[in-house]
């Protein structure tokens, strides 16, 4: 097994192609892992790190996520990443420097195609989100993460109407797992023992294959 993508060449033109023509947003981070992964992480959206290197979370952010995945038994080959959005979204300050924002509500709808896309690719795979940004996007905004995580559900997700220009929810559900950000712990210290507790939730349902479909 080796990490790859699901996109196709025509996908990852495609989302290049919405990068360069939105000035808010930089660069292409295309979704990867190993092609029959045990379980889809899903984030929000690549930052400076990733789009310099090409790949989704690295720096700090990807070295926790390592960590995080060896406590569970699991390498980057046993899963496979993708988020909301797949090029930077970024601000700049009054000091002319760029920072990392969250994707707005035109640029996720822009990007859904794709997204929706790749989880269709994996039918039946358990959907990870990590942080409000993703769980939002297949459930919708009243969906909080402070609520739901932890939790197996088994609900419809949302998948974007062209037609529309809408949200409109599957007639199939899908089973996901929402958590918290694997570096969450790491800035809100008070944190640790409910991101811990998620995980430990999380390892006994890859070892009970029984309550996954």
């Amino acid at each position: 097994m080796k990490i790859q993508t699901i996109l196709t060449s025509q996908w990852i033109d495609w989302g290049k192609q919405r990068s360069a023509e939105d000035p808010r947003l930089e660069g292409f981070v295309a979704g990867e892992g190993g092609l029959n992964p045990k379980i889809l992480l899903l984030g929000e959206a690549p930052g400076d790190k990733e789009i310099k290197l090409g790949h989704p979370f690295m720096g700090p952010a990807g070295k926790e996520l390592d960590r995080w995945l060896a406590s569970l038994g699991l390498t980057r080959e046993d899963i496979y990443i993708t988020g909301v959005v797949s090029a930077r979204p970024f601000s700049i300050g009054k000091t002319g420097r760029k920072s990392d924002r969250r994707p707005n509500n035109t640029e996720v709808k822009t990007w859904a195609p794709m997204f929706d896309y790749e989880l269709a690719q994996f039918p039946g795979r358990l959907l990870v989100p990590m942080g409000n940004a993703s769980l939002q996007r297949l459930l919708g905004n009243k969906a909080k993460i402070g609520e739901l995580h932890g939790q197996l559900l088994e609900r419809p997700i949302q998948q974007f109407d062209k037609a529309t220009n809408t949200f409109k929810l599957t007639q199939e559900a899908r089973q996901i797992f929402p958590l918290y950000h694997p570096s969450y712990s790491k800035r809100f210290k008070n944190m640790k023992a409910v991101v811990d507790a998620d995980s430990k939730r999380l390892e006994k349902l890859l070892h009970d294959q029984s309550v996954l479909k």
